[in-house]
């Protein structure tokens, strides 16, 4: 278990969140591991028209991207055989019926593919799908490529 706040540097720019968890976790016949990595308190969303959004632009996709990045060199001589993040937003947003969203980006590592998916809001969803479903493809695109 870590509780530190991890310092990342994109052009010139610092992407900070606070990792909660590193945490690996072995099958009983030792055949599967799942490495699992919570952060959080990202910078996940921006002020919108009407409230807040999920953050879309370039910097920010290359931010996660350099960080999974990061966090997979670490264990490059001993591969788990799949690997999640969970990025939990420092922004708390309400919906229609009184609920607190904290958005989250979440990814999976399998068999060199990565999946990604995003909790969103119901405002969110209702303004934004349709760039969220393009940014969620570009960003699996590029993991991939890495």
């Amino acid at each position: 278990m870590y509780n530190r706040v991890k310092k990342l540097y994109v052009n010139g720019v610092v992407m900070k969140m606070k990792i909660l968890f590193d945490e690996t976790y072995t099958s009983n016949d030792g055949k599967y591991t799942s490495r699992n990595i919570w952060y959080g308190y990202a910078d996940i969303s921006v002020d919108g028209q009407h409230g807040k959004t999920i953050k879309l632009n370039e910097d920010f996709m290359v931010q996660l991207c350099e960080l999974i990045k990061n966090d997979l060199s670490k264990n490059a001589a001993n591969e788990p055989t799949q690997t999640n993040w969970y990025f939990y937003g420092s922004a708390v947003t309400k919906d229609a019926i009184g609920d607190n969203i904290r958005p989250t980006i979440m990814v999976r590592k399998k068999s060199d593919e990565f999946i990604s998916n995003f909790n969103i809001s119901d405002h969110d969803f209702a303004v934004n799908i349709d760039a969220i479903l393009l940014f969620k493809a570009d960003f699996e695109k590029r993991l991939a490529s890495h």
